[in-house]
């Protein structure tokens, strides 16, 4: 498959792995880069164009341990995902989607244009597959020669996934480890007394990790209970509707903030707006990133403006201030914002979630309300039942739910009978470093520098561990291995003004490392003198402009101009009057105040 592409020529689609340069690792790297995602394959590229020049033979590698790039796109994948994060966010910045290609492409889609972008920027020799860092280690000090004080220790894997034996390891050693293993690594499963601690009886639930759910044919003529309303659980709740199961329950701990991925059918006076606009293009807004005064930075002020703004605006057009047209699961009152929490933009669900609870008045109707989109055929119960996150299951394989807490008292399904034949653990995932050696950071969060790397040690980074609460992960890994690469080479200072990004996460949240996206990648551009003053801004470019990091500074490129008045220009327009006043003007002037 070839993707089109404005910026670059046709290529050809990626080899294939038995096509692969046959090439062995070499001894010595002056970069490796562990992780075969989208972080991973960007660190790469990055490292060749503008990493610190190597010997012959040594240039940066990347290892992953699977049989093909893609990371969790590509291992990850299930009948009829798609991206939640559009294109335009989330392709790289000097090789784009063209624009007729769909705004959210398929996760297959997307693992095709990360093997294009590899095929592209020639980065096919330097990628070793089916190879597993097993540990690193620092040189001793006495015996680092040129800069080259790590150590790794990789072992083949083997089709079936397990790790060769009785085979020699392979040593290389590095100047510099860039670790871009990513968040969907290993499959975080809660222990729920009566399913999975042992105590288990004949009747009690068939279960799966929604990292083994592949197609509604899992999910049909059966009883499904869906735990956790994360982006997956929405999806995976949504098939078992159509696959039809014969009954749906979503089990809901605290609760979400859902927004759909595209902007669409909301009547107001009599007019419906079509502009399908993605989402997170509402980030691209000037007074969204870079240009507030740091003490409102610093106060999250225009974050609660903002999401004041919003809120009042959903009621406007859905009759809901919980989320967009979200009627149930809903979060406390005081945390519904993005300031708190990851958007769900997974919400093709929210339709058969409504069902009991929406109740719009025929007054308000009038004026404005969200329309759905009709019910599918073949669909006995469409309805998706909210319960709270199960206690226990008895011998008798009924789910026991505590009751749901008081910002969702209405909320009934729970007293309920609910004897599930499959439980789908849609429960996320956690990372482990146990290969790690002693002097490493354990992970990002012991990297204090804008969280890709430590003051300690400026030759190891994390790369792609920040997660945006509304945005793209691929973008801000080129952000932060551009910046890694100019501190391991001491072209700029380490940055010192205060981080204002990180999300206002709930104390003992398991997840911690949210981030908004726009107030990231402005801080990182300033960090890198990549932010054009805002005269600079209209003088150059003219004030209707999307800003992008990529017209200033180290890593200028010639053809950011083009993406700015083109395909991102593109994502203005698509608004229209009505879209660009309700999604555009109000919040950029709530922000900007």
């Amino acid at each position: 498959m070839t993707i089109p592409n404005p910026i670059h020529p046709p290529h050809p689609a990626a080899p294939t792995q038995s096509s692969q340069p046959s090439s062995a690792l070499p001894a010595r790297a002056s970069t490796l880069i562990i992780g075969g995602g989208p972080s991973g394959l960007v660190s790469l590229k990055y490292a060749r164009e503008y990493g610190p020049r190597w010997a012959e033979g040594e240039g940066p590698v990347l290892v992953e341990m699977e049989g093909d790039v893609g990371g969790t796109f590509r291992w990850r994948d299930y009948d009829n995902a798609e991206l939640v994060s559009s294109k335009q966010l989330t392709c790289f910045s000097d090789f784009r989607y063209p624009l007729e290609s769909p705004d959210h492409p398929s996760l297959p889609n997307f693992v095709e244009y990360l093997r294009s972008y590899a095929s592209a920027f020639s980065l096919w020799p330097h990628i070793h597959l089916r190879l597993k860092v097993v540990s690193l280690s620092k040189v001793p000090p006495e015996r680092v020669v040129d800069g080259y004080s790590h150590h790794a220790v990789l072992r083949r894997v083997l089709d079936d996934g397990s790790l060769a034996e009785g085979q020699d390891d392979i040593h290389l050693t590095c100047q510099r480890v860039v670790i871009t293993t990513g968040l969907h690594v290993l499959p975080n499963i809660p222990v729920i007394p009566g399913l999975n601690d042992g105590t288990e009886t004949l009747k009690s639930p068939a279960w799966i990790h929604s990292s083994e759910y592949k197609s509604r044919d899992q999910l049909r003529d059966k009883e499904v209970l869906v735990l956790g309303a994360g982006e997956t659980g929405m999806d995976v709740a949504y098939e078992s509707v159509l696959a039809p199961a014969r009954k749906v329950w979503m089990g809901v701990r605290s609760g979400f903030l859902s927004f759909p991925k595209v902007l669409n059918n909301f009547r107001v006076l009599g007019s419906t707006f079509e502009g399908a606009l993605p989402i997170d293009g509402l980030i691209t807004n000037l007074f969204e990133t870079a240009y507030v005064h740091p003490w409102v930075s610093a106060s999250h002020l225009r974050w609660f403006v903002s999401d004041f703004v919003i809120r009042r605006v959903l009621w406007v057009l859905t009759g809901t201030q919980a989320g967009c047209n979200q009627w149930a699961g809903e979060l406390p009152p005081e945390r519904q914002g993005r300031a708190y929490v990851f958007l769900n933009k997974s919400a093709k669900a929210m339709q058969f979630i409504n069902r009991p609870y929406a109740s719009l008045s025929p007054l308000h109707r009038l004026f404005a309300h969200y329309q759905d989109p009709p019910l599918p055929e073949g669909v006995d119960d469409p309805t998706i039942h909210v319960v709270p996150f199960p206690s226990r299951f008895d011998h008798t394989g009924k789910a026991i739910f505590p009751p749901p807490p008081a910002h969702r008292s209405k909320e009934k399904a729970w007293k309920e009978t609910c004897r599930p034949d499959l439980v789908v653990l849609c429960t996320g995932y956690r990372q482990e470093f146990g290969w790690l050696g002693e002097g490493y950071p354990r992970g990002p969060d012991e990297c204090n520098v804008r969280g890709v790397c430590s003051d300690k040690d400026l030759s190891v980074a994390f790369i792609g561990f920040l997660r945006p609460g509304v945005g793209a992960i691929p973008p801000m890994a080129e952000m932060q291995i551009q910046l890694f690469l100019l501190l391991t080479t001491q072209s700029i200072p380490l940055p010192n003004t205060p981080e204002n990004y990180h999300l206002l996460h709930a104390k003992g949240s398991r997840i911690q490392y949210g981030v908004d996206y726009s107030t990231y990648q402005a801080t990182l551009a300033r960090d890198m003198g990549a932010a054009p003053g805002l005269m600079e801004l209209w003088w150059e470019y003219g004030w209707f402009v999307v800003l992008i990091y990529w017209l200033v500074g180290p890593y200028k490129s010639d053809k950011a101009a083009g993406i700015v008045r083109t395909e991102l220009w593109d994502t203005i327009r698509r608004r229209g009057v009505v879209g660009n006043i309700f999604m555009g003007v109000i919040p950029m002037v709530s922000a900007a105040w």
